[in-house]
């Protein structure tokens, strides 16, 4: 399988309309014309990934061993929280209510920002918090030491 890289950045503010539908920034919409895949992630926000970032993933967690139980739990886990979907004619994707409501979005503002091979959703407020932990976290040095970055 051909690795396709992904460099999505920047931070930007956009809405979720009354159906929970999120419109997709214009510049990455071209990266997702084969689908996409939402999933929950841990620091309470929605990732949502290319599906051809989402197969590379995939294909990691087949050298998994399958006799290996607790590193299956985890596999359930991660496959158990995603979604794949597609975009609309107009580049959105659409947020399910179990979605939303794992990453606080009530609707109206949310705040979407790039990860690499994914977006992050978040609720303005649970990024404000994101943004706050991981300045005073000192996380510039802890990367540069372990990552000489």
């Amino acid at each position: 399988m051909e690795e396709t890289h992904y460099l999505f950045s920047g931070t930007y503010e956009h809405s979720l309309d009354d159906k929970g539908r999120l419109t997709i920034p214009s510049s990455f919409r071209k990266d997702f014309m084969d689908g996409a895949v939402l999933r929950k992630d841990k620091s309470g926000c929605v990732e949502i990934l290319p599906r051809s970032a989402w197969n590379l993933f995939l294909e990691k967690l087949r050298g998994i061993s399958r006799t290996d139980a607790k590193a299956q739990r985890w596999v359930t886990h991660q496959l158990a929280g995603a979604l794949q979907t597609e975009l609309d004619k107009q580049g959105r994707v659409l947020l399910g209510n179990d979605m939303r409501a794992h990453a606080g979005l009530q609707g109206g503002s949310v705040v979407v920002t790039g990860a690499l091979d994914r977006l992050k959703v978040w609720s303005s407020e649970r990024w404000t918090e994101f943004e706050a932990e991981a300045d005073a976290e000192d996380l510039d040095e802890y990367v540069n030491q372990n990552y000489q970055i």
